[in-house]
């Protein structure tokens, strides 16, 4: 198991039903990637289960190039974030905010009914009582799936 310590401890989110609520309150998941020490960023749509993360993708590009060599990934949750100027000086200024960091595995699924359950909690995360997926959407698109080796969590203001 892996373990990132926070090297600033005050602010940290212990829960993990907290750091869960982050993740769903937050529009998106940016997904970093590295391949042979050339890190990679990519902002996308997902859903969550509570036990995984799940996103889909094109079949072919550099995000998925990467996972198919490299499958371990790191991803940044936030929501609330705003500036929160103290006054004038610059250097006192600092920001709002709530964040959540995920290590872990993507794993492309291949199974076509749990493809298809994953699409739909991405489709949920954005919209309640969202329509089905239909079955025919699932082709020509890749469904990945985030297995969670860690999870921290922080909160300033």
């Amino acid at each position: 198991m892996l373990h990132h310590p926070m090297r600033r401890t005050k602010n940290q989110i212990r829960e993990r039903s907290e750091i869960l609520a982050v993740i769903r309150q937050s529009p998106v998941m940016r997904l970093a990637l590295c391949l042979e020490n050339e890190p990679y960023v990519v902002p996308l749509s997902f859903g969550c289960d509570g036990e995984a993360l799940y996103f889909h993708s094109a079949p072919a590009g550099l995000k998925v190039d990467i996972l198919r060599r490299n499958p371990r990934v790191c991803c940044l949750f936030e929501h609330g974030l705003a500036l929160d100027p103290k006054g004038l000086d610059p250097c006192q200024w600092g920001f709002v905010y709530t964040t959540a960091i995920v290590h872990g595995t993507a794993i492309q699924i291949l199974d076509r009914q749990a493809r298809l359950k994953a699409l739909q909690l991405i489709t949920d995360h954005y919209a309640e009582n969202s329509l089905r997926v239909p079955e025919d959407k699932i082709e020509g698109v890749e469904v990945w799936k985030i297995e969670i080796l860690e999870m921290t969590g922080k909160r300033a203001g």
